[in-house]
Parts: C-alpha cells; structure tokens; sequence
C-alpha cells in the first residue's frame, strides 16, 4: 500500500512514541549513551498538523557514541593519553600465570599521570578474578594526562619476576582495541593456547572485539623473550572503559580504589606477598 505524505508523517510519529508536538523526541530520556553503546536520536516533523496536499518535513537526527579513538590517544606501547575529559573504569578479566599446576599471583598497577605514584589495584591468582568488579576508578582525567598500567608475577618460591609496563618500550605488554590483530609475537594466539577467559574478546582470526570506548591490556609476566614457547601474552589481562564526564562543573577529580571485599583483601589474607607490595609503589625500591 502506498503512503501519501500525511499517513507517512504520522507513521512516524507514532512509532517514536511523538505527541505531534513537532519537537525532537529522543529514544532514551537523557539522550546519554549507556551501555551497551547504541545510538540515540530523535525525528522533528513540521508542520504537526499536515493537510492534504502539504508536503511535511521530516528531519532525522542520529549521535552515535564516541569510540576509542576519539576519547584518547593510545600509543605503540599501551600508554592511554585522553584526548578530552574522560572518566575511566578498569577491570582485571583474568590471571593464568602458573607454575605446573600451581596457581602463582599477579599484581597490577596504575598510574594517571607521568608524575603521579603507582597504585597497586590488583593482587590475587586465578581464583580472584572477578571481572564484572571495578578494580579502579577515576573521573575528570584532564586531556594530556599519561594513563600507564605495569604488572609484575611472584613465583612460587616467592620471589618476583621483572616488571612490565606500558610506561617504556616493552613486548610484554600489549595494548589492544576492538579491531587490532593480536601481535605475531604472541605465538600462542596463533597456535591456539589461548585462555578460556580471552576467548569472548577475539573472533576466529585473533581479531580484537570490544566495545567501542574498551581497550584491553594483556601481559606476558614469565619471560621477556617473545621466542619462548610460553610467551603467551595472558598472564593477567584487564579492560579499560572510557566515558565522557556526566558534568565538568564538578570538583571529581577524586580517586576511587575499590574492592574491601574484592580479591585484593582476600589474596592478602592468604598470600605472602614478602612484604614487597606497597599501595602506590612497584616494590620496596620504588622500581
């Protein structure tokens, strides 16, 4: 059946849920992107009262929310650098670091800002790992703000392995958003050694899928070799989300570092970690 244009602008408005008001109606009440990240918009119809033989005009309106890319910068070795005020939220997706079959910790830090201190925000072993917790949490980070992440493993006699960290040139650490290929010198993405836990954020050729404003960061904690056939690049793996701030009228530069309840205080609890962790430092000589 065929519309003539007075049945085509009310069907429109109808199905946006219009009152003929001819004012923009949005699909969602704020018009803020919320997870999952989709776009939002709305239509405008003028005149709101069409008569026969007026053609209406109908003006659509989509935004579609920012990605990665716009929000900040990422360069070749992990470092996050906002382009914009964006908030940021972190969390550990998993740890496969083992020796055997024995589960060894991993500890993870980060830090906003080339001169600000480390912040420990993750100690714990595989059984830990709760990915659905927000391990870190800042608001307002100002554009041009160094956000670095460093991680280091504890073998099982207790001592550390070297520390690894976006803030110099390092293989064994890779920074990753949705589209990248997973490095060459990752082998075991290649051969197919690939964690349970990494498994929903790659698709059947080792592309990278996340949503738009993710980035994922994935370490190699054992050895700083890419040759060694257990250079996998999974040793402790976190996510990264950002967002723009709701309201830059307010005074949020605040730092929140949750998880009272979380795998940090419960590995510390049951792990010796020798004393060498110290919230905002990488061990005891500040390295």
């Amino acid at each position: 059946m065929k519309l003539n244009p007075t049945q085509l602008a009310l069907l429109g408005l109808l199905v946006l849920g219009s009152s003929l008001s001819g004012q923009i109606t949005r699909s969602t009440s704020s018009g803020s992107h919320k997870d999952p990240y989709t776009p939002v918009g709305g239509i405008s119809v003028t005149p709101t009262v069409v008569q026969p033989g007026v053609r209406p005009k109908m003006v659509w309106r989509i935004e579609y929310p920012e990605a990665v890319a716009d929000l900040s910068e990422i360069d070749p070795n992990g470092t996050l650098t906002p382009k914009q005020r964006v908030d940021l939220k972190i969390r550990v997706m998993g740890v496969a670091l083992q020796a055997g079959s024995t589960q060894l910790p991993a500890a993870l830090w980060v830090r906003v800002g080339a001169t600000s201190e480390w912040e420990l925000v993750f100690y714990g072993r595989e059984n830990d790992v709760k990915p659905d917790e927000i391990i870190f949490e800042k608001r307002d980070v100002v554009p041009g703000t160094p956000i670095d992440f460093s991680a280091r493993g504890q073998s099982a006699s207790g001592s550390w392995y070297n520390t690894h960290s976006t803030a110099g040139s390092d293989l064994s650490v890779i920074g990753m958003v949705s589209g990248d290929k997973v490095p060459d010198y990752a082998p075991a993405y290649e051969q197919g050694r690939i964690e349970s836990f990494m498994t929903q954020f790659l698709d059947e050729e080792n592309h990278v899928v996340l949503g738009p404003r993710d980035i994922i960061h994935t370490f190699e904690l054992g050895s700083s070799n890419p040759g060694d056939w257990w250079f996998d690049m999974q040793d402790i793996v976190c996510m990264t989300t950002l967002s723009q701030p709701r309201s830059n009228n307010e005074n949020r530069t605040r730092l929140e570092l949750r998880g009272s309840s979380s795998s940090q205080t419960g590995s510390s609890a049951t792990v010796d970690d020798k004393g060498k962790i110290h919230r905002g430092r990488r061990d005891e000589s500040g390295r």
